[in-house]
């Protein structure tokens, strides 16, 4: 059978898609050529390991793996990772969980036309604070899965050095280190508001079917299409409600005991780069 031999779990708005769109660079690795998000863990377990295989049917001797950052929060999947591919090694991409999180409301105002505030956001979807709790969602997979079978990228290391926090990642999978992606300076998944919404919302949703019924090959086919003007509005720009500082406060507090066991965890002070008062960071 041929099964991935790593799996990237999330976090969801942490660097994922970046992260997917620099390992299929790698000559050794291989990625389904169709689809980012197989989802099968979290989605379409159901469907059964051959329909999962099945992804992977062309990698013949590079080595298989895929990205859905779902898997991280999805309480399901460390057990069926584990009962399925027990030596899976594993990479979860974590961000400033703050950040992360209005990240994560920029993207419900893109996919949706959300109309609230921030804090609208907060309180319409209380769950998505819980997202941004690395060390409490990391817990599950380590009880499962040993300690070295997991690698965490800090998605400011990605920013700040690409080229060592890539080349980390690839020496865990056991391919050549040394490799250095082309476009490395590539935004990937970046939230913008959509200058045509309705046509913009239709489009995922048809995305979503197509992707559920075979057909990725096409969607994929599409996204390479020039189709920028429908997705950054030009009068609005990316302008979003932006996060208030008492807000900001309280979040940081909401986090900061899963921040310390997460440095705990990774012998690495995170307080320094996360849960500080400043500027948005940029996304990939």
């Amino acid at each position: 059978m041929t099964l991935p031999q790593f799996i990237g779990i999330g976090a969801l708005k942490a660097g994922t898609s970046y992260l997917d769109a620099m390992l299929r660079t790698h000559p050794e690795l291989c990625l389904p050529p169709t689809t980012k998000e197989v989802d099968f863990f979290s989605h379409h377990y159901e469907r059964g390991v051959d329909w999962y295989e099945g992804h992977f049917a062309q990698c013949e001797g590079r080595v298989p793996g895929e990205v859905s950052p779902r898997y991280l929060f999805d309480g399901r999947c460390p057990g069926r990772i584990a009962s399925v591919i027990p030596r899976a090694l594993l990479v979860a991409s974590v961000r400033d969980p703050v950040q992360r999180l209005h990240s994560q409301y920029k993207h419900w105002v893109q996919e949706t036309r959300y109309p609230g505030s921030f804090d609208d956001f907060l309180q319409d979807h209380p769950d998505s604070v819980g997202r941004g709790m690395y060390f409490q969602l990391l817990s599950p997979y380590l009880e499962v899965f040993p300690a070295d079978q997991l690698h965490v990228v800090v998605f400011e290391d990605m920013l700040a050095d690409p080229v060592a926090a890539l080349q980390g990642v690839f020496g865990f999978l056991g391919v050549d280190p040394n490799h250095v992606p082309s476009n490395m300076d590539q935004a990937v998944n970046a939230s913008g508001r959509p200058r045509f919404h309705a046509a913009y919302g239709q489009a995922k949703r048809l995305s979503r079917w197509l992707h559920d019924h075979a057909g990725s090959g096409v969607v994929a086919a599409v996204k390479r299409l020039p189709l920028e003007r429908l997705f950054r509005d030009p009068e609005k720009g990316v302008a979003f409600d932006s996060m208030s500082a008492d807000t900001t406060r309280r979040l940081a507090d909401t986090y900061g005991k899963d921040v310390e066991a997460l440095s705990r965890l990774l012998d690495r002070e995170l307080h320094s780069i996360w849960l500080q008062p400043a500027v948005v960071r940029p996304e990939h």
